[in-house]
């Protein structure tokens, strides 16, 4: 007679990520049963070949994705089994990320073209992520530009642009002749300074640059924050599905990294021994969300929630709500289970 469980004991690394499809004590609760969980396929109650190792349509052969394992899904539903432990680049999910929390940032996604003067004695603030000349992070990044096309680059600021000015300063990595440059042109003719900047900003060689640079900016800090993670939990973090890494961007954004609430996050991890790599997540944003400054920590952690749930998330902390509702959540839907690769 047919068989629907798997008569080899499975890997206890596998375990970890995905609870076996029975369980001792009730029917629902962290086996094939719960909806709210990734199962191994197994012995299960109905009718032989549906949700068990005898249903051919959850086969995975060894060069479809992550894993050869039969699952069965839940949280996500199964009209996503084309994504669940598939792969996509780090490239892609750098950008998805970057649609996320450039929403969060500038209420819309992707912003090319955000620019703010010098209000806050930075010169000019200027794309996705507001590089400025104050901290030296804009000036780079239009060097960038000037070098890869300065035909372009030039036809945004030579009609009254002062072009040779912001040529040279660039040209000599002048920091505080481009703030110079900059406030001249606000204050003398602030219609070029914006105009300048808005038409830089719709320049497609110049976005993929401030693309890229965002991405590898932020990389690095989650980077740092992946690695800590697997000091903690090597099995949960073993591979970093797209909600976990979009969380940890989003993060580094605005938080700019861990380093304010490592052992609160240990400590929580270690006690309350998460099941999945998303519900550790859980624990780690609301953690270090709480660790910001107490006017900000709701804010914080209804981002991140919002982005490991797929949803506008209502936080409340010291009294104080946030409920940051981003149109690009539904990214988290359409990829949520899929890993990234490399990383």
């Amino acid at each position: 007679m047919a068989n629907s469980h798997r008569p080899l004991a499975i890997d206890p690394l596998i375990l970890q990520l995905y609870p076996s499809a029975r369980t001792p004590g009730p029917l629902g609760l962290n086996d094939q049963a719960d909806p709210n969980r990734t199962t191994m396929l197994g012995d299960t109650p109905g009718p032989l070949g549906i949700n068990d190792l005898a249903d051919v349509s959850h086969y995975r052969s060894p060069n479809a994705g992550a894993t050869n394992f039969p699952l069965s899904y839940g949280l996500y539903g199964m009209g996503h089994r084309s994504n669940v432990l598939g792969c996509i680049t780090l490239e892609t999910a750098q950008e998805m990320a970057l649609e996320i929390s450039t929403c969060f940032e500038g209420g819309q996604s992707m912003n090319y073209q955000a620019l703010a003067d010098d209000f806050d004695g930075q010169g000019t603030s200027f794309g996705l992520i507001q590089w400025n000349f104050g901290q030296d992070t804009l000036g780079p990044l239009l060097k960038k530009m000037m070098n890869r096309d300065e035909n372009s680059f030039g036809d945004c600021f030579r009609v009254d642009g002062n072009y040779d000015a912001l040529k040279t300063a660039l040209t000599n990595d002048d920091k505080e002749a481009l703030l110079q440059w900059a406030r001249r042109l606000i204050k003398h003719n602030r219609k070029a300074w914006a105009s300048g900047f808005k038409k830089l900003g719709s320049n497609d060689t110049f976005n993929k640059i401030q693309r890229v640079e965002a991405a590898t900016q932020y990389h690095v800090l989650v980077t740092a924050v992946i690695k800590t993670l697997r000091m903690i939990n090597p099995i949960l973090f073993s591979s970093i599905e797209f909600p976990s890494y979009a969380a940890m961007f989003d993060l580094c954004v605005q938080q700019h990294g861990l380093s304010k609430a490592i052992l609160q996050i240990k400590t929580k991890l270690i006690v309350e021994k998460p099941w999945s790599q998303i519900d550790a997540m859980k624990i780690v944003v609301t953690e270090r969300g709480r660790s910001a400054r107490k006017e900000y920590q709701s804010d914080c952690i209804s981002r991140r929630m919002g982005i490991l749930t797929g949803t506008a998330f209502r936080s409340v902390e010291n009294g104080i709500q946030a409920n940051r509702k981003n149109q690009k959540l539904t990214l988290i839907y359409q990829f949520g289970e899929t890993h990234v690769k490399n990383i």
